[in-house]
């Protein structure tokens, strides 16, 4: 698959995205985040859902933010879906957020932000302090990118964790999709050694896209593989049909 060829400028395509459907108020319908996959597929999601209100939300988005305590770690906040009720909720938080567009706009709502990705957040642990709760809200356990470097991930996670700390993880098992062409790239992913649902993808936006990254969708039993060399282990396991979330506590 060549997926480095193309005529698109670089650019924050999500923030872009976010930035258009909040200046239009959030509203249905006012702007679409159009997601490419590296075999072709191309899907659009109504950005409003990044200002959502939690009657609107995925029960497991529900049993994540219901277990949230103490201090929490946003990891992937966007727009502050889930931070701006957490602090109304009475919550410490700081949101990571690789997106400029987005992280200004989750600052916009009150929320602190560190323009950071998961990976890079290890060179700024020692800035921050720990936290009692790590939040991977909104299927972004797919943060972790690959099975090679979801485990080191994990590791750097660990080191901003408080005594007695919880990770939430959102996602969805890729192993339940019925879809023809889903499930070709998930063979197709296994036959190159990566994990069924490792996708390689890009936001698009008019004529810009932002650089291809990794994002993981896992089944429970695939996490559980992963956190062998961590110093985590699932403690619940939370299921709605292939949704569930990940309740993950120190060793």
């Amino acid at each position: 698959m060549d997926n480095e060829s193309t005529d698109l400028r670089l650019a924050d395509a999500f923030g872009n995205t976010i930035e258009r459907c909040w200046a239009r108020g959030g509203a249905p319908g006012a702007a679409y985040e159009i997601v490419e996959r590296d075999d072709g597929f191309i899907s659009a999601l109504d950005a409003s859902c990044y200002f959502s209100s939690p009657d609107q939300w995925d029960p497991t988005d529900h049993a994540a933010f219901a277990r949230c305590r103490g201090r929490v770690l946003d990891i992937g906040c966007g727009a502050g879906r889930h931070a701006v009720h957490l602090m109304k909720a009475g919550h410490d938080v700081l949101g990571v957020e690789p997106s400029p567009g987005a992280a200004r706009i989750a600052r916009e709502r009150g929320v602190t932000v560190i323009e950071q990705t998961l990976e890079s957040l290890a060179e700024h642990t020692d800035n921050i302090g720990v936290f009692d709760t790590i939040l991977l809200g909104g299927q972004n356990l797919g943060l972790l990118e690959s099975k090679d470097k979801a485990p080191s991930l994990l590791r750097d996670l660990a080191r901003l964790a408080a005594k007695d700390a919880v990770l939430l993880g959102v996602s969805i098992d890729p192993h339940h999709t019925t879809r023809p062409h889903h499930r070709a790239y998930g063979r197709n992913n296994e036959l190159r050694g990566r994990l069924f649902g490792q996708e390689r993808l890009r936001v698009r936006e008019t004529t810009t896209a932002t650089a291809w990254f990794d994002y993981l969708f896992l089944a429970p039993e695939e996490l559980n593989h992963l956190l062998a060399n961590t110093p985590w282990e699932m403690r619940e396991c939370l299921r709605d049909g292939p949704h569930y979330v990940a309740e993950l506590i120190l060793t």
